[in-house]
């Protein structure tokens, strides 16, 4: 199943972005109903694997994205990559575990769909920052799970050395190489904080190894490594020190041993966190108590807690995905008080996110989301 997850959020983070992808049978009011399985596995993700690899330089580089020249090049690989991924189709089994997977699924599809619309329609900068959110899309399904595989022995793109540490870092969590990206992020945070060309990076590195100890290992020792580098890094920011002493609190009370297999728990871990790394250790417990199958009357509370989790992690994490979740909530529960919940959350993160667009408004695939889900309410 774990192989499933990884090749369901590598084929969607890279299709139908030119074009239109190929219509599925999803069914967003949360039915049962999966997709069929693909011919062949390996063969198609191969072919993506291609085509994502000669892109990623693109969608990270502003420049190249934005420039005359690419437009064309960059064109015919999004052509190619929505003809592959029509190959991939989603696991009927995956979709009754988890509730949030076919909607996660689709919101790829959705996207993407307008990611190539945006760049046809000359919105390059959006449609690549819609490209980069759906790279978030893929590195949480890779790391839904602490169980599965990690891939040691990736081989990755030249260009990926000449990116930032914080980008590296990201990277290495994508393809699962935790110890990689763990390793990454102590030698980062050990160096001179003036080597950083985005002064922020130095934090969310700092929680991405977090990440990687907390949520993806469960490993308290590693965590406390992380913060004796911090203290010891007489460069670091202030800010940073500071949150050092709030992560400290969190590991203080940390339990390597507990297991959180009755949602109250989880829910005073949340209520009563000291830092983020409270909610990293809440969303593996949710996660997997998601792909479990949870009872019907605790399924809207799961997904609240799991967007409200994601939330907190904020923009400094590469998995924020609280809309997700939140949307999946008042699709799957809406004539509760979860239900409501949920649309109210997400509707103050929606309009967050595009406050600087306040102007404009915002953009009318998100109106109409929006108006569609205040009816499901109703």
């Amino acid at each position: 199943m774990k192989f499933i997850f990884l090749v369901l959020c590598a084929s969607f983070m890279i299709s139908g972005c030119q074009h239109p992808p190929t219509k599925s049978n999803f069914d967003p009011t949360g039915g049962d109903v999966g997709f069929k399985p693909p011919p062949v596995w390996n063969g198609s993700m191969q072919n993506l694997k291609a085509h994502l690899i000669n892109l990623e330089p693109y969608i990270f580089d502003k420049s190249k994205f934005s420039a005359k020249e690419n437009e064309e090049f960059i064109k015919n690989e999004m052509h190619e990559l929505t003809i592959q991924a029509s190959y991939v189709k989603h696991d009927p089994v995956v979709s009754t575990k988890d509730p949030t997977v076919k909607f996660v699924a689709n919101q790829f599809a959705e996207e993407l769909q307008q990611a190539g619309e945006n760049f046809e329609d000359g919105w390059k900068e959006y449609s690549r920052s819609q490209l980069m959110k759906v790279t978030t899309f893929c590195v949480a399904c890779h790391t839904r799970f602490r169980q599965g595989p990690e891939f040691k022995d990736s081989i990755h793109p030249t260009y990926v050395s000449s990116l930032s540490p914080r980008n590296q870092v990201e990277l290495h969590v994508a393809f699962r190489e935790f110890d990689k990206a763990f390793l990454l992020s102590a030698n980062s945070l050990a160096t001179d904080a003036s080597t950083f060309t985005n002064e922020t990076d130095m934090y969310a590195i700092a929680l991405l190894g977090l990440q990687v100890a907390a949520q993806f290992q469960n490993d308290k020792e590693k965590a406390n490594q992380l913060l004796r580098i911090i203290e010891k890094n007489k460069t670091a920011p202030t800010y940073l020190k500071l949150a050092n002493e709030r992560w400290k609190k969190s590991v203080s009370r940390w339990d390597p041993n507990q297991t959180f297999h009755q949602l109250s728990d989880i829910r005073s871990l949340i209520n009563e966190r000291q830092s983020e790394i409270d909610d990293m250790r809440a969303l593996a417990a949710l996660l997997t108590m998601l792909g479990d199958k949870v009872a019907e009357n605790q399924l809207g509370e799961t997904l609240f807690l799991t967007g409200q989790s994601y939330e907190f992690l904020g923009s400094a994490s590469s998995l924020s995905l609280q809309d997700n979740y939140y949307e999946a909530c008042v699709r799957k529960v809406p004539k509760t008080v979860w239900g409501r919940r949920c649309f109210d959350n997400l509707e103050r993160s929606v309009h967050a996110n595009y406050t600087g667009l306040l102007k404009l408004g915002l953009p009318k695939d998100v109106q109409k989301k929006m108006e569609s889900l205040k009816k499901i309410l109703n």
